[in-house]
């Protein structure tokens, strides 16, 4: 981290000629902050978010009540109960949880796969609900390494990836399963593979999506009635070089040899998170490949974020800024999606998060590895609520909680304000955010953008030009050059037209004899 150390450290310091607080914002933290400019180099930046604290299962408020309780009763059930193993101690804590979610009452959800169980706590971390046991047709159902929770905001209903039993559970808040999701029965769907749910999410009309393991098309989907629909949101096969030969290749072999040839196939994605409007965003883990990374799709599963922004836009650390820092290239573990639309992204490979707008522009990377607070050993989930994140660790066995920090609300609030339209109204807000960080590239086309806008075309340039943004700054140029042009041009042309009548309404009095100039007097005219 040496290099990284010594870019912040410099940048650091002449960011100490812009004020004292700024100076001071990132001090506290345990990660470097740092964001990319124009040409992708990573640049030293404010936290975006401080992390407050972390919580590990001992620190959940009545999980020790409870699991205490439970021991009893397998006690005096079974003399032979053991509960000094390691095994049952677990059970005081969490292990190897591999998801969370916020529900829209304020509610999170802990998939706590080591111990086979779903904990709800309030966000206060205090438990509410401890399941471990379902029901369904009077047969008792236990879950066996659930790695996906998900709670329909419209209907109540849990949703449980009870993912080494091969199914995903609906069921109420006390445990009575509503229906089961289990391996389709049909053509479409190879009975050679095998059904290990992961994640799973719900539409406003009821449609079930479920990320399987040994899935590459896509999300298995489901109606409301349970029937499977088909798959949705498959990626697309990325033009690598060796895929390029094999598809020439195939266009000259025989039947023999395409049968025996390596089938090119898709990579399925990780994780996904549905927003308000029912939009489905997914992540890719391989850190691989580029295409695809972050989606978002449309019923019909088209992705409209790259119709948006193009398909040159790159998800986590750009290479090879980081070439002397990091030997591989980020793996995105989980999406989340913020109440404005920000897209809170987590990368596994460097335990890092990093957030974008909704229009794809980055705006903090937080996080990083170590032990310290604010770093991780191997991320898991993330979700946002309000101006907090939260994220969970499954070898540190937590959740780190974030706060917004006073950057990071002025960047928010000016991004917003931006992303709407409202170009003039974010010209303060923008002009703030270079007070907290001179580097932040975003600040100097919003100001230019909110310029331009007002026709302040010569003053807008000079944004852009700090920006490198280029079409930006020639799209100012044109409309300085056109208000130059309407300044001076009508004048000027007015002066031409009077000095031509002028003229000849003189020649034609010299011609008649009214008046007489100078030369011609002295010529005896």
């Amino acid at each position: 981290m040496s290099g990284l150390k010594k870019l912040i450290a410099a940048a650091g310091a002449c960011l100490m000629l812009t004020g004292s607080f700024a100076a001071s914002v990132s001090a506290s933290e345990s990660y470097d902050p740092y964001s990319y400019d124009r040409w992708g180099d990573a640049v030293a930046s404010q936290v975006g978010y401080t992390a407050e604290y972390f919580v590990d299962g001992q620190s959940i408020q009545g999980l020790h009540d409870k699991v205490r309780e439970i021991e009893e009763a397998k006690i005096a059930a079974d003399p032979d109960f053991d509960p000094l193993t390691d095994e049952w101690k677990a059970m005081y804590g969490l292990k190897e949880p591999a998801d969370l979610y916020i529900s829209h009452d304020d509610l999170m959800y802990i998939a706590d796969k080591g111990n086979d169980r779903i904990i709800v706590t309030d966000l206060d971390f205090k438990m509410v609900k401890y399941l471990d046991t379902f029901y369904y047709n009077g047969e008792e159902l236990k879950l066996k390494k659930p790695e996906g929770v998900f709670v329909d905001q419209y209907t109540g209903f849990i949703y449980v990836c009870d993912t080494e039993n091969s199914r995903v559970l609906k069921s109420d808040t006390e445990g009575n399963v509503d229906r089961m999701f289990e391996k389709p029965n049909t053509e479409l769907y190879s009975q050679d593979l095998t059904y290990n749910p992961k994640k799973v999410a719900v539409d406003k009309a009821g449609n079930v999506y479920i990320v399987v393991k040994s899935v590459t098309k896509g999300a298995v989907m489901y109606d409301i009635e349970g029937k499977f629909l088909g798959f949705y949101g498959a990626n697309r096969v990325e033009a690598t070089s060796e895929i390029i030969y094999n598809a020439f290749w195939n266009t000259i072999a025989s039947e023999e040899q395409r049968a025996r040839s390596t089938r090119t196939t898709p990579i399925g994605f990780t994780n996904f998170d549905i927003d308000d409007e029912g939009f489905i965003y997914t992540v890719t883990e391989s850190s691989d490949v580029r295409t695809d990374t972050v989606k978002k799709l449309n019923p019909r599963g088209a992705n409209i974020l790259s119709a948006v922004v193009g398909d040159d836009v790159t998800f986590g650390d750009i290479a090879p800024a980081y070439y002397s820092i990091y030997t591989k290239n980020s793996a995105l573990m989980d999406i989340d999606i913020g109440p404005n639309g920000e897209m809170n992204i987590l990368d596994f490979a460097h335990g890092r998060i990093f957030q974008y707008d909704k229009m794809a522009n980055l705006m903090f990377v937080l996080g990083g590895d170590g032990d310290q607070l604010g770093t991780f050993r191997s991320v898991s989930a993330i979700e946002s609520k309000d101006n907090m994140l939260y994220v969970l660790d499954s070898r540190k066995n937590s959740v780190t909680v974030f706060k917004r920090s006073a950057f990071g609300e002025i960047v928010t609030e000016a991004t917003n304000l931006y992303n709407e339209g409202y170009y003039q109204e974010s010209y303060e807000p923008w002009l703030n955010v270079i007070k907290y960080d001179g580097n932040y590239r975003r600040a100097y086309i919003g100001i230019g953008n909110a310029l331009l806008n007002s026709e302040q075309y010569k003053e807008a340039m000079k944004y852009f030009k700090i920006s490198i943004s280029r079409n930006r700054y020639n799209r100012a140029y044109e409309g300085y050059r056109g208000k130059l042009l309407e300044k001076y041009f009508t004048p000027a042309v007015i002066a031409i037209i009077v000095i031509a009548i002028a003229v000849t309404v003189i020649k034609k009095l010299n011609q008649k004899g009214i008046i007489t100039f100078p030369w011609q007097r002295k010529r005896g005219v």
